[in-house]
């Protein structure tokens, strides 16, 4: 109902065919070859990242069927509804089937979100940096940073206090919390720099896909704009009213690039070369993952 109402408001500003027909005839080839790898590889390296979390753990966990797990994953997650539980759940079955105890799953399906996030929420905050005058406002860092160890020191000076009974549900979060802490520390403080960069990598390469189909398009925007884009489209995705965000996603980064100047043709080749990538891609590559994954375990 939500896609509908906004495909109404937008109806106006949709292109007709022949017009986007022209400009996928003019599209270029090479920038659009790069948009498909970039979109994949932004797969492998979510994979990598959960790769490395489990090896940390003493969990082997081949390569190429970390990627297949992460492919049907998100293959998953965006054809289902619900999808992003039925694909945490199939991931934890998974990992269990690998061979990591039931805490190790866990702890690694919760901290590959939280790096996921976190990478994410870094992504943010250098976007948000560079794009401050720091001239002005030389002290902006600077108070972030005082803010958060402030924060820190308040938190470990009452933890014994703030700490919750042990048998309420917020008892049993933090003690939850304290064993994936636990299982988290055995990890080398090394590796936790691949793991990041890892998570990084793919937001990075996400964005970089957008940003080559924008240019196989031949659109007018600058990269940092399809950045600002690109960002305002992840807070969307997390919006759980359609799987996989179809149709909210597509109308408002197809309104969103008019809004920044693209005409309408342009800005509708646009979304539907990411989507396609991004999404139906996936989809496709998804039933010989799985199959993949099948053959592998057995």
């Amino acid at each position: 109902m939500v896609t509908v109402a906004i495909l109404v408001t937008l109806r106006d500003q949709l292109p007709d065919l022949g017009s986007l027909l022209t400009v996928w005839q003019e599209l270029d080839l090479g920038w659009a070859a790069a948009a498909v790898v970039a979109g994949f590889v932004s797969q492998a390296a979510f994979a990598e990242q959960q790769r490395l979390l489990l090896a940390g753990l003493g969990v082997r966990l081949p390569r190429d069927s970390a990627i297949a797990l992460t492919v049907s994953g998100a293959a998953v997650s965006m054809a289902v509804p619900a999808g992003a539980a039925v694909a945490t759940a199939f991931t934890f079955r998974t990992f269990r089937r690998y061979g990591a105890t039931t805490p190790v799953a866990t702890a690694v399906t919760v901290v590959s979100g939280v790096v996921s996030m976190l990478s994410l929420a870094l992504l943010y905050a250098f976007g948000w940096l560079i794009s401050s005058d720091l001239e002005t406002v030389p002290w902006r860092p600077a108070v972030i940073a005082l803010a958060v160890a402030a924060l820190g020191y308040v938190l470990w000076r009452f933890r014994t206090a703030l700490s919750p009974s042990p048998g309420s549900r917020l008892g049993r979060f933090v003690a939850a919390a304290a064993r994936t802490t636990a299982e988290m520390a055995a990890i080398p403080s090394r590796r936790w720099f691949s793991i990041f960069t890892a998570g990084l990598a793919k937001w990075v390469l996400d964005l970089f896909c957008l940003a080559a189909a924008a240019t196989a398009c031949h659109a007018t925007l600058d990269w940092w704009r399809i950045a600002v884009i690109y960002l305002g489209i992840q807070i969307v995705r997390q919006i759980p009213l359609t799987p996989g965000g179809t149709g909210l996603i597509e109308v408002v980064m197809l309104a969103a690039l008019v809004t920044a100047g693209c005409s309408h043709p342009v800005a509708a080749a646009i979304v539907v070369l990411y989507r396609l990538i991004s999404m139906w891609l996936v989809l496709l590559m998804g039933i010989p993952a799985y199959l993949w994954l099948r053959r592998d375990l057995r």
